[in-house]
């Protein structure tokens, strides 16, 4: 699974399981517009450095697991 759908799975599960929250509260709290946010949910797009912390931080995502996706990813 590439990184951006792994990612865009784990926020999603996340959000609705275990904080009950909307797409359009997370996008608020993280300064992003709701379209981005539903684009990296669905793994459409892959966030810039500065919008996946903000949403590492605000919804407590584990970034070990994303570990092995930057290790075994080709260099750019």
């Amino acid at each position: 699974m590439s990184f951006k759908m792994h990612f865009g799975h784990d926020i999603y599960h996340l959000r609705t399981d275990k904080l009950k929250l909307t797409q359009q509260q997370v996008a608020d709290a993280t300064f992003i517009s709701l379209r981005e946010y539903q684009k990296i949910e669905k793994g459409e797009i892959a966030p810039g450095s500065e919008i996946f912390l903000r949403l590492v931080f605000f919804l407590n995502v584990n970034i070990e697991n994303y570990r092995q996706d930057v290790l075994n990813r080709p260099p750019l």
